[in-house]
C-alpha cells in the first residue's frame, strides 16, 4: 500500500475513532457510571437555569414591551408602574373577543387594547396537520398603541378597555370587506381610535390610527405601534425554524435584516419603509402608508421551552415609532402583513418585503430566484413537485449537455493516457521537473486538458447551492410530499430515529442520502483515472453521504437524479477511447 493510500486510510479511521467516542451509546458502553452522573448533572443545571426565569418553565418567560425611540438611554426600556398614568384607568370592563373568518385565515382581537389575540392560517397546516397558529396564545400586546405621557409616564394602551359596536364573530366568505372600529377614551376630551380592515382574499389588514385630542397629553413628538409578543415556531424541528428566525427593517429602500436575539434593543432612526419579525416560513410585518416611520425598534431573547433542553424560541419584538406633530386629530394609516413569505404576495405591497426572504448571496441570488420562478412555472401544469424536481433535473441535463459531454470524452482520454502516464511516473520518479514536463507535453500531444472535467462541476456549484436554499426556505414546497415515505420536499425522508446522535451524520436515518452515495460511487467510479486514488473513490461518497443525511430530501432526490443521467451519458453517450500505446507515443516523438 503506497504512501497516499496510507494516509486517506489513517485519516478514515481517526475520522470514524472521534466519531464514535463522541457518542452517547460508546460513553454509556464504556463508562455507564459516569455517563448517568454527567446526565444528572446537566439534568440540574436545566433545571436550575429554569427556575431562574421570571415564570415557570410551562410559558416561555415575556418580553419587556418597547419604548418610544426618543429615550436618551441607550438600552433602558421602561415598563408601566402598577398605578396608571394620571387620570387613566387601565381596563376595567370584561373582555370581548371578536373573531373574523376569512378564506385564509381565522383572527381574533380583543376589546383590551384593541389588539390582535390570534391569527391562525387556513392553507398552512403545523406538524399535527392543525392550521397554523403564528401568534402565541398568551399574546397582550400585539398592534397596540404605545407613547409617553407630559408627566414623564409609558403609556401602553393594551391595558385600556376599548368599546366597539359590533357582532362577535364576522364572517367574509359571502363579503370582501369588513371592519373592526376600537375607540377608547384617555383624558376628558381625548380620544384614541382603531380601524382595522379585512380583506377576504388577503393577509393584509388596513389600520388606521386617530389620535384625537391629546396634543396637551402626549410628549415626546413620537408615539408606537407594536408588535411585542413574537412569533411562534411552526415547524417540527425548532431548531431549524429558529436558524431563520430574525427581526428587520428598510429604510430608504434597503433592507437590513442581520439583528439577532441578544436582548439587546436596537432603536434605528431613518425613514423606515417597514420593519418585520419572521420564521422560516411566515413573517408580520408594519408597512406605514402615508407616513415614513421615524424609528425602527427591535429587540429579541432566547427562551428555554418546555421538554427541549438544547433549543430555544427566538422570540423578537418590533416597533415603528411614527412622528406626532402635536395635531388635533393626527390620522396615520398602516397595512399589517401577516402570512407567508410567498415572494408573489410579497412584491404586491410593493415596499420591496420580498427582500426578507433568505436567497443566497448576490452570486447565489439570480440562480435562486430562476430556479423557484422554474418551479412555479412546471408546478402550474404537473402537482406533484417530485415530478418536478425530475423534469427540471432532465432539462438542467439537457441545458449543461455539452459542457458535461466534453468533460466526460476528457475524463476517458485521462483514462487512455494511463499506461503512458505510469510509464512516465516510473521514468521520471527521480526527477519531478522533467516528469512535469514530460507530463505536459504528452497532453498537448495527445489533446487533452487535464482540468476540462473539473469546469462543468465548478459550475454547477453555484446552482447546487442554490437548490438548497430553495429547498430548504422557500414556502412553496414546504410539506410538499413526493411519494411513499417521501412526504415533505423541504425536509430529510426520515425513516427512523437512532437513541443517540453521530457527529457530522445526526441521529435519524433517511434513504435517499444512502441512494445519493451509492450513485455518487458508481459514478466515480466510472471516472476514476489513477488506481492510487482508489480510496478517494470509497471516502467521497462517505463523506458526502454522512453530510448530506440534514438536506432536504429534495435536494438528495435532484442530486441522485443528476448522477442517475451523468451515468448514463458516461455509459452509452461518450465513445470509448483506447488506450494510448507506449509504442505508439514513442514513434510519434520520433
Amino acid at each position: 500500500m503506497d504512501m497516499n493510500k496510507k494516509t486517506i486510510l489513517a485519516f478514515l479511521l481517526i475520522g470514524f475513532i472521534l466519531i464514535l467516542v463522541n457518542t452517547p451509546f460508546y460513553q454509556k458502553l464504556v463508562n455507564p457510571k459516569g455517563y448517568e452522573a454527567r446526565q444528572k448533572a446537566i439534568a440540574q443545571r436545566q433545571q436550575q437555569a429554569l427556575q431562574q426565569q421570571d415564570q415557570p418553565a410551562s410559558t416561555p418567560a415575556p418580553i419587556t414591551e418597547l419604548q418610544p425611540a426618543h429615550q436618551p438611554e441607550e438600552n433602558q426600556i421602561i415598563q408601566p408602574g402598577l398605578t396608571p398614568p394620571a387620570g387613566i384607568v387601565y381596563a376595567n370592563k370584561p373582555e370581548r373577543l371578536f373573531t373574523i373568518e376569512t378564506d385564509l385565515y381565522t383572527a381574533q382581537f380583543s376589546s383590551h387594547g384593541a389588539v390582535l389575540k390570534q391569527w391562525n392560517l387556513k392553507k398552512y397546516q403545523d406538524t399535527n396537520k392543525n392550521n397554523v397558529q403564528m401568534i402565541p396564545t398568551d399574546a397582550a400586546g400585539t398592534f397596540a398603541i404605545q407613547f409617553e405621557t407630559i408627566n414623564g409616564d409609558t403609556l401602553n394602551t393594551a391595558m385600556l378597555s376599548f368599546d366597539i359596536n359590533a357582532d362577535s364573530v364576522i364572517l367574509l366568505q359571502n363579503q370582501d370587506n369588513a371592519t373592526l372600529s376600537f375607540i377608547t377614551n384617555i383624558t376628558e376630551t381625548g380620544q384614541l381610535l382603531k380601524v382595522y380592515e379585512f380583506s377576504n382574499n388577503s393577509y393584509q389588514v388596513k389600520l388606521d390610527v386617530s389620535l384625537i385630542n391629546l396634543d396637551t397629553f402626549i410628549s415626546g413628538k413620537a408615539y408606537s405601534l407594536i408588535a411585542p409578543d413574537g412569533l411562534l415556531s411552526t415547524e417540527k424541528i425548532l431548531k431549524d425554524d429558529m436558524m431563520y428566525a430574525k427581526a428587520g427593517f428598510a429604510a430608504n429602500g434597503k433592507i437590513n435584516k442581520n439583528y439577532k436575539a441578544n436582548g439587546h434593543l436596537n432603536k434605528i432612526q431613518a425613514s423606515i419603509d417597514w420593519v418585520g419579525v419572521r420564521t422560516k416560513y411566515f413573517t408580520l410585518s408594519i408597512i406605514p402608508q402615508d407616513r415614513k416611520g421615524d424609528y425602527a425598534e427591535i429587540i429579541g431573547h432566547e427562551l428555554p421551552v418546555p421538554g427541549l433542553t438544547k433549543d430555544k424560541w427566538k422570540k423578537f419584538a418590533i416597533g415603528l415609532v411614527m412622528p406626532y406633530l402635536g395635531e388635533t386629530r393626527q390620522e396615520n394609516s398602516f397595512i399589517l402583513y401577516i402570512g407567508p413569505l410567498d415572494s408573489d404576495l410579497l412584491k404586491t405591497l410593493q415596499v420591496k418585503l420580498e427582500d426578507f426572504l433568505d436567497m443566497g448571496a448576490k452570486i447565489i441570488y439570480p440562480f435562486s430566484v430562476a430556479i423557484l420562478w422554474s418551479f412555479k412555472k412546471l408546478h402550474l401544469f404537473i402537482p406533484n413537485y417530485g415530478i418536478v424536481l425530475i423534469i427540471f433535473s432532465i432539462l438542467i441535463k439537457i441545458i449543461i449537455y455539452p459542457l458535461t459531454h466534453k468533460s466526460f470524452e476528457s475524463m476517458k482520454r485521462m483514462q487512455s493516457l494511463a499506461p503512458k502516464l505510469n510509464e512516465l511516473k516510473e521514468k521520471y520518479k527521480s526527477d519531478p521537473q522533467r516528469l512535469n514536463q514530460e507530463t505536459m507535453k504528452l497532453y498537448k500531444q495527445e489533446k487533452v486538458n487535464p482540468m476540462g472535467s473539473c469546469l462543468p462541476t465548478l459550475l454547477q456549484l453555484p446552482l447546487l447551492w442554490a437548490l438548497f436554499i430553495v429547498f430548504r426556505t422557500t414556502i412553496e414546497l414546504r410539506h410538499e410530499p413526493f411519494f411513499w415515505w417521501i412526504k415533505d420536499l423541504s425536509n430529510p425522508d426520515t425513516i427512523a430515529t437512532l437513541p443517540f446522535a453521530i457527529p457530522l451524520y445526526g441521529d435519524s436515518i433517511n434513504i435517499l442520502p444512502l441512494f445519493m452515495g451509492i450513485t455518487m460511487f458508481i459514478q466515480q467510479k466510472m471516472t476514476m483515472t489513477d488506481p492510487k486514488q482508489k480510496m478517494l473513490l470509497y471516502f467521497m461518497p462517505i463523506f458526502l453521504t454522512l453530510l448530506f443525511n440534514s438536506f432536504p430530501s429534495g435536494l438528495n432526490l435532484y442530486y441522485a437524479l443528476f448522477n442517475i443521467l451523468s451515468i448514463i451519458q458516461q455509459k452509452w453517450l461518450v465513445p470509448d477511447t483506447q488506450p494510448v500505446q507506449v509504442e505508439a507515443v514513442a514513434k510519434k516523438k520520433k
